[in-house]
């Protein structure tokens, strides 16, 4: 089967799971309760998911045991974008409106107040929708043991999630917060890895773990499969980060659906950034370095800053240390049994840095 075939088939799977789960359904008022459906019935490669079920048949564990724990890491990867949406103030979402500009949208229809309480609402009540979707992947996961999942696994799981990826998780959304408020020379490669360690890479060895977990009937997050997996899903989360850094670079802005170099913009540190800056000569890191916060950069700043980085060679280092850990992460592969979901999971990896958007 293709890897293409697989997301389709298996995100159409989590959608109807996601769709027909009652949780949401008391919820009050109206707009909150669109809000907390709203960005995990939207679609997408529900790749999240699919890495909890890859990862549980790769060990012969019977797949649909692990739906509604694929189901629930997919509500909680959510979660963190309905807030990260606030933080960062962009607009949209896969091509729609984030949720807190739907919110104030659907506000601003019904209230007769200013724009300025309409937006302050809209805030607020993704926030809650956020910390709604929490709860509503915890209640979920705990209702794998009405697939056939035993209690102790699934309080196992449920405690990893908590203790685990929530604090790492949001450590490294604080840690992306923050780091734009320290001077670029503070900050180590090191630093901005692990911030993207736990910011991405923590939820995705999450996923490959409790799909193990699932397949083997174990409650220990400490078994040797449970872990290698984690690992390898650890491994390609970071190369995922740093395609994205690449992309955010030199990809497509209509793939990509947001502005070539707004971390730039932003100030956010890239390991592809610190790289560049760290490569150059002085007058060359300065001119660099003046592109950092500029509000809007034109086509001729862009352009300069993609001259930089390739004078550089940065994009290159980037690339070598993509393809580094991908090999690590192939590798712990490999060293599973031969099977179709093996298979498909090894194309997953590999497409997080092929992509192009």
């Amino acid at each position: 089967m293709s890897l293409k075939k697989y997301l389709t088939e298996s995100a159409s799977e989590i959608t109807s799971i996601l769709k027909n789960d009652t949780f949401p359904d008391s919820i009050t008022p109206e707009c909150l309760k669109q809000a907390v459906r709203d960005y995990p019935l939207r679609g997408g490669k529900r790749i999240r998911p699919a890495l909890v079920l890859l990862s549980c048949g790769i060990l012969g564990g019977d797949v649909k045991k692990a739906s509604f724990a694929a189901g629930a890491v997919e509500i909680y990867h959510n979660w963190t974008l309905v807030h990260d949406d606030i933080i960062d103030n962009d607009i949209t979402r896969r091509n729609k409106p984030s949720a807190h500009i739907a919110v104030a949208s659907c506000a601003n229809k019904k209230y007769n107040v200013s724009s300025e309480l309409i937006s302050e609402f809209g805030i607020n009540i993704a926030i809650l929708a956020g910390d709604i979707q929490q709860g509503w992947a915890s209640n979920m996961l705990l209702n794998s043991t009405d697939l056939g999942v035993s209690n102790e696994v699934t309080l196992a799981m449920n405690k990893h999630l908590q203790s685990f990826v929530n604090r790492g998780l949001i450590s490294g959304e604080a840690l992306d917060v923050e780091f734009p408020l320290k001077d670029f020379d503070e900050l180590s490669i090191d630093e901005i890895e692990n911030m993207l360690y736990l910011k991405t890479g923590v939820l995705l060895q999450f996923c490959a773990e409790i799909g193990a977990m699932i397949a083997l009937n174990t409650s220990d997050t400490n078994n040797d499969k449970v872990k290698d997996l984690g690992l390898s899903a650890k491994y390609a989360g970071i190369a995922f980060q740093l395609k994205d850094d690449l992309l955010g670079i030199f990809g497509d802005e209509n793939k990509l659906g947001k502005p070539i170099c707004s971390d730039i913009v932003e100030s956010k540190p890239t390991i592809l950034i610190k790289t560049a800056i760290n490569n150059l000569p002085y007058d060359k890191q300065k001119q660099l370095k003046g592109f950092l916060g500029m509000k809007k950069l034109s086509e001729d700043n862009i352009a300069n800053i993609q001259e930089l980085i390739i004078t550089s060679k940065a994009h290159i280092t980037i690339q070598e240390k993509m393809n580094s850990l991908m090999k690590k992460s192939i590798e712990i592969l490999d060293n599973f049994p031969q099977n179709e979901h093996r298979n498909l999971l090894k194309k997953l990896y590999l497409f997080f840095i092929e992509r192009e958007k």
